[in-house]
């Protein structure tokens, strides 16, 4: 028992510096703005748990028979430094295996729930279907653009239509019509390859969180901030798109 108790306070210690070493180093360098996806023996990346770019700890699985001498396995741990949550891979086969979704950043807390559902069921099966995964997350695009008040019915349209109501910055629209042609793609398939595709659902993963943080959290943000002051001394209305007066 007294083992045992040494032991786990060992691992705790052992995280509490893993913590401690990742928050230096990354208050010295700053955490990177681009999705780092996780990648096996990697030192850090965003966690598939909490979203966080930290430091990884890996430890490797093993096993006894007979109580006696250690096998290795071809699993592996890897505990993220900022959570302290595990990730679970197949040193062979260089996978993460648990959480399977992990490969991919995670959804905007403000993401509408109908939306986020797409989001997370397109996570699971990308690795394994880049279409499947491609078609769902256009139909995420196409339910998104309803909530930001368009038809739903043509997504280039739409996010036109946001940007011309400034909503959105336009070189969403370029964005937004490579997320149209690989769903299309996806279900047609046409000009692009698996490999196109795999890369192409990465990249509008990413998309999607762009837009709900534009076209949702900020402006939210924003209004909050703006309906601090008292009424009285605001120059607007908080909803208003006009340019403050000097």
């Amino acid at each position: 028992m007294n083992a045992l108790i040494w032991a786990c306070g060992f691992l705790a210690l052992t995280r509490g510096w893993a913590y401690m070493v990742a928050v230096i180093q990354l208050n010295g360098k700053g955490s990177p703005m681009q999705y780092v996806a996780p990648e096996f023996d990697k030192k850090a990346f965003h966690c598939p748990h909490c979203g966080v770019y930290a430091l990884m700890q890996w430890n490797r699985l093993g096993y006894s028979e007979t109580g006696i001498g250690y096998n290795d396995s071809n699993y592996v741990l890897a505990y993220c430094a900022h959570c302290l949550k595990a990730s679970l891979w197949a040193r062979r086969e260089k996978q993460m295996l648990v959480p399977d979704s992990g490969q991919y950043p995670l959804p905007e807390a403000d993401m509408p729930e109908d939306v986020k559902t797409d989001y997370l069921e397109a996570a699971q099966i990308a690795s394994k279907s880049p279409r499947g995964a491609a078609a769902l997350l256009r139909l995420a695009l196409q339910k998104l653009c309803v909530h930001l008040g368009e038809k739903g019915k043509h997504i280039y349209s739409d996010i036109k239509a946001l940007t011309e109501k400034s909503i959105l910055p336009v070189q969403v629209l370029m964005a937004a019509d490579a997320m149209r042609l690989a769903g299309n793609n996806a279900v047609h398939p046409g000009a692009l390859n698996a490999e196109d595709l795999d890369e192409v659902s990465l990249q509008m993963f990413g998309l999607l969180n762009f837009i709900v943080k534009k076209a949702i959290t900020e402006p939210a943000e924003l209004k909050g901030l703006y309906e601090r002051f008292p009424a009285g001394q605001r120059l607007l209305p908080p909803d208003s798109g006009e340019d403050t007066p000097d």
